[in-house]
């Protein structure tokens, strides 16, 4: 079993520019980058990860640096389980059920 003090998700949340094609092309490519990495979209522009540890978490810090585009801004934050499991969401009005923790992390 996963220990929620350990685990955590790690978001990101970014502003890139969109203006020319290629900054269009490199906003793409950074968004397929994401799920690629298993990022699931929770909002435009903000993604989430969980992370069975923070030493997880530490490898896509730089895995995602290395990634941003020119003149991107991107914010990367890790919450644990525990806090990512009490944000509160609404969909219109509604509340919204919060994204599971996958039952069974992979391994490669």
């Amino acid at each position: 079993m996963i220990s929620r003090i350990k685990s955590m998700w790690l978001m990101v949340m970014f502003d890139l520019p969109v203006v020319t094609n290629a900054e269009k092309r490199e906003y793409v490519r950074f968004r397929k980058y994401l799920q690629k990495e298993g990022f699931m979209q929770l909002q435009y522009s903000v993604y989430a990860r969980f992370c069975a540890s923070r030493e997880n978490t530490r490898k896509y810090y730089r895995y995602i640096g290395g990634a941003v585009p020119p003149g991107g801004y991107v914010r990367l934050v890790a919450i644990t389980d525990k806090q990512f499991g009490e944000m509160v969401s609404f969909y219109g009005k509604r509340r919204k059920k919060n994204e599971e923790k996958p039952e069974q992390l992979l391994l490669f």
